[in-house]
């Protein structure tokens, strides 16, 4: 399955921190630039992207609904999901009726979230508020800034300011351990299969784990730009001998199946790279979601040192 990018270590236990008097009016502003006005804090929430049920679980409050919440468990360990959640269908695709189920007095998610002929409904039930997913040209500004938003609906905003502290603190020393070791250049690619043909869905220094391993000093092999909200680029196994002889190539794929051992282990192109013959593949994060929160890019921070300073 190719990982679905309809929004894009260590696991803690979730924070506490409530900065926020109940009933206030709190005012955000949306991906559409809009300002939402909420009865806050949001006490009931229901989340329809991944990254935003790690935040808010990050924070100390349980959704209410989750989308997609198997598929939560499987693709994001950052956190746990505690009590019983409704499940409100996929992201992207949520149900109404269990939106209404849940009762939420908030609704958060991304732009992709709802479908724009389901919004009106949407906000019938709940103030909505969508933010904007990822932005290459801030991959890192984008995630602070999506945790912050949400710690503000939340009241929560000291519990954010210490969980945005202990990154900052892990990047710093994270980043000494790794200069000291002096890696090589690395690469880091989605590797997924349709059929018998491979393609890696190369991640660049504008996407967040490629925006956290340059915070860390590591230099990617892969120098393209990629797209300009995930900061991601298709290759195929052709456009893989372009890499550097000396590549370290991080690999992730979904959790039931491994294009690297099921597909490519008998190829001989795949089989004739540098990095292949050296042996310096390894397959990489597992159960982080690339795409997530302040929490996840903790988890990643604490891999990229497993890695390169381990």
């Amino acid at each position: 399955m190719a990982v679905p990018l309809t929004a894009c270590g260590t696991t803690d236990d979730a924070v506490s921190g409530d900065a926020t008097t109940s009933g206030e009016k709190i005012t955000v502003t949306d991906a559409g630039g809009s300002a939402v006005t909420i009865d806050g804090p949001a006490k009931r929430v229901v989340t329809l992207e991944w990254a935003q049920t790690e935040d808010v679980i990050a924070l100390g409050v349980t959704p209410v609904g989750i989308a997609d919440i198997k598929g939560f468990q499987v693709w994001d360990t950052a956190v746990d999901v505690p009590g019983d959640p409704v499940d409100v269908g996929l992201r992207a695709e949520p149900s109404i009726d269990s939106v209404a189920d849940a009762d939420p007095d908030l609704i958060l998610g991304v732009e992709e979230s709802i479908p724009a002929d389901a919004l009106a409904q949407m906000e019938k039930i709940a103030p909505v508020v969508l933010l904007k997913a990822a932005d290459a040209t801030a991959p890192l500004d984008r995630v602070r800034e999506n945790f912050e938003t949400t710690a503000t609906l939340l009241g929560k905003q000291d519990a954010a300011a210490k969980v945005l502290d202990g990154l900052d603190d892990s990047i710093a020393g994270a980043k000494q351990q790794i200069a000291a070791a002096s890696p090589a250049p690395y690469t880091f690619a989605y590797v997924y299969a349709e059929g018998s043909q491979v393609s890696f869905r190369m991640h660049a220094d504008r996407s967040i784990p490629g925006a956290v391993a340059k915070e860390l000093g590591l230099t990617n092999a892969f120098t393209g730009a990629g797209d300009d909200a995930w900061g991601l680029e298709s290759y195929d196994l052709e456009a893989l001998t372009k890499l550097p002889a000396d590549t370290r190539f991080l690999y992730w794929a979904d959790p039931k199946s491994d294009p690297v051992q099921d597909v490519l282990a008998t190829n001989p192109l795949w089989s004739s790279l540098p990095f292949v013959q050296a042996g310096a593949i390894e397959e990489f994060g597992g159960g982080i979601w690339m795409y997530g929160g302040p929490k996840a890019m903790q988890q990643l921070v604490d891999a990229y040192v497993a890695v390169f300073a381990g």
